[in-house]
């Protein structure tokens, strides 16, 4: 029974994503692996710092640019996005949900919905999606999450960016470089289970804006907990 449960829902993904357009963006020159920069996310703008921590659904972003230049090529790192064909092959492959929401816009994640979600690649459209969820959530709006409150939510979200005269990241390196890095955490309790996602993300580009290398994407770890209200057991899984 679930062999044919998982192959129903990877040929229901197929067919959704076979009936919709990309999103419209403007490709990087030479991004590498077939990712490109939404050039209007690039340029636009967003808060160096936000903090909301009192009561239960929480949240901190934090953005540290030096100068002009950094914020913009942070603004570069953050809208550069995977291919979408890789997270829609991903999808079909393991019979992964992700949501209609995923229909004519640039894609981060490829398993999902709602509080669920992983995300494969770090960036604008991942802070706001979780920046979004929280405010909903201090508004006791509890859309996405079975109809049932949560019983708190913490969202983090560091950014930095530095100019490296050398840096090595990967297999290759790189000088008079500047360097992206980002890091997501999302964690949630549901009354049941406790979920922790992170994920990280390196941006390698010249001071020109060209991105050269992405670090990072596809490697979210979740760690998921019995709710202190359960008190039993614990799993770790790794995506």
């Amino acid at each position: 029974m679930n062999s044919v449960i998982r192959e129903i829902s990877s040929r229901n993904v197929l067919a959704l994503f076979l009936t919709i357009a990309a999103p419209s963006v403007a490709l990087a020159a030479a991004a590498p692996q077939g990712y490109f920069v939404d050039s209007k996310q690039a340029f636009a703008r967003r808060p160096a710092s936000v903090e909301k921590t009192d009561g239960d659904f929480t949240m901190s972003i934090h953005r540290d640019c030096k100068d002009s230049i950094g914020t913009r090529l942070l603004g570069i790192a953050e809208a550069t996005y995977p291919p979408r064909e890789v997270l829609v092959d991903f999808a079909i492959e393991y019979a992964l949900e992700m949501g209609s929401d995923s229909a004519h816009v640039p894609l981060w994640w490829c398993d999902g919905v709602g509080v669920e979600r992983i995300p494969y690649a770090v960036t604008l459209s991942a802070v706001e999606y979780y920046a979004r969820l929280t405010e909903n959530f201090r508004r006791h709006i509890f859309w996405g999450v079975g109809g049932t409150p949560l019983r708190w939510t913490d969202f983090t979200y560091r950014a930095t960016i530095t100019r490296k005269a050398n840096v090595t990241v990967g297999p290759e390196s790189f000088a008079s470089v500047y360097v992206a890095d980002m890091l997501l955490d999302w964690r949630y309790d549901d009354g049941i289970f406790t979920p922790v996602t992170r994920a990280h993300r390196i941006v390698v580009l010249t001071p020109a804006g060209k991105v050269l290398r992405v670090e990072g994407d596809g490697g979210a770890d979740e760690d998921v907990s019995m709710s202190n209200h359960r008190r039993v057991g614990r799993d770790r899984r790794t995506r």
